[in-house]
């Protein structure tokens, strides 16, 4: 069976895992009272690494030939973007947070065209639902994934190891910008689309080499023992910074962890190729991985709407609060993902058909 049509169902289920790392991490900013309740999460914010390198590798997994560029344009587009709309105009009602410049007109056009992370130091990068500024950097993946796909296919797995060098290159000027605090790099480096594609990119080669047959010596339980090890890392980190320099930059916690993320992403693939898919492939898991997309998308506006509810709640009461974030946003990920987001998605990919079918009838009508 070719590589492109096994299914790999505990990455889905990562995927939900990822979500679920970000929503913690939001409650740790902004439900001040159990913060550090939360502070296991601190460095939640780095799941938007996973989710760029894991990007990488499942849209490079499944495709099954040369990619026609109009046809992957149109399903990306439905992918993401009528979910991005919806819950930015959801976000329009919802009460802002201390970090978010809010709605503005002037903000509308670049977050609903996904232009907004390429504007330095612009209010519209966390304007209406914040979070979607990573779907800004997905949408430059998305643009240049065609070129990629077909440079890298025919690639052979010692070129795909050399390709690594350059963005080793890049994240080496990521971890000195970070260290010695160059100016602007806090824009360059976390939330700049032409930084971030390294992440992608690697998703990319680390697909293309399992599919040409490499397969990683460690077990799933290794990977995520590493992951647990860089976590721990960062957190030790933090400690020493804390006491010198402040809390550790972002951009360096994200290029700590994402050996952690290739490793794990490598394993659970492994797993599954072998047929040995665990509880992270469950149809449990994997049905909560296919909602991830709308969870990360709604919650910041549940949590923005639950969230004044807490300015006079004792800690108790906060923490119930913050349950009920989670649970609402990930039954509201559900509603939205089965009613929602599937129904839109195949709705736009089916154009080019009903098209064809118009244009014929259309044609025959006028004989």
């Amino acid at each position: 069976m070719p590589a492109s049509e096994l299914k790999l169902p505990s990455l889905t289920g990562l995927r939900f895992f990822a979500a679920l790392a970000v929503v913690l991490y939001h409650l740790r900013i902004y439900f001040s009272p159990i913060g550090d309740g939360l502070a296991v999460f601190g460095y939640g914010f780095t799941a938007v690494s996973f989710f760029f390198v894991l990007s990488g590798f499942v849209l490079t997994w499944s495709q099954k030939g040369d990619v026609k560029a109009s046809r992957f344009y149109l399903h990306r587009f439905a992918r993401i973007w009528p979910l991005h709309l919806l819950t930015m105009l959801l976000a329009i009602w919802a009460p802002a947070l201390p970090t978010s410049s809010g709605a503005s007109v002037l903000s509308a056009l670049p977050v609903a065209t996904l232009t907004q992370a390429w504007i330095p130091a612009s209010p519209s990068l966390n304007a209406f639902n914040g979070v979607s500024w990573s779907l800004s950097c997905e949408a430059f993946f998305y643009l240049l994934f065609p070129l990629l796909f077909k440079n890298l296919r025919r690639s052979s797995p010692k070129f795909l190891v050399l390709f690594i060098v350059p963005i080793s290159g890049v994240v080496l000027f990521g971890v000195l910008a970070s260290i010695t605090s160059v100016p602007a790099a806090d824009y360059l480096l976390v939330p700049m689309p032409l930084f971030r594609l390294g992440e992608f990119v690697l998703g990319v080669c680390l697909a293309r080499l399992m599919q040409a047959g490499w397969r990683p010596r460690l077990s799933l339980l290794t990977a995520l023992a590493l992951q647990v090890v860089l976590t721990a890392g960062l957190f030790a980190a933090s400690f020493v910074l804390n006491a010198n320099a402040g809390p550790i930059p972002a951009t360096l916690a994200n290029l700590i962890m994402v050996p952690g993320f290739l490793s794990v992403i490598a394993a659970c693939a492994k797993q599954d190729i072998e047929g040995r898919t665990g509880i992270i492939g469950s149809p449990a898991l994997t049905r909560l991985g296919q909602w991830s997309f709308a969870l990360y998308l709604i919650h910041e506006v549940v949590l923005r709407v639950i969230r004044p509810w807490t300015e006079s709640a004792s800690v108790l009461e906060v923490s119930g609060l913050a349950a009920s974030v989670i649970v609402i946003s990930v039954a509201a990920a559900g509603v939205l993902h089965e009613f929602v987001e599937r129904p839109l998605e195949r709705n736009i990919r089916s154009w080019p058909a009903r098209l064809g079918s118009f244009n014929k009838y259309s044609t025959h009508g006028s004989r």
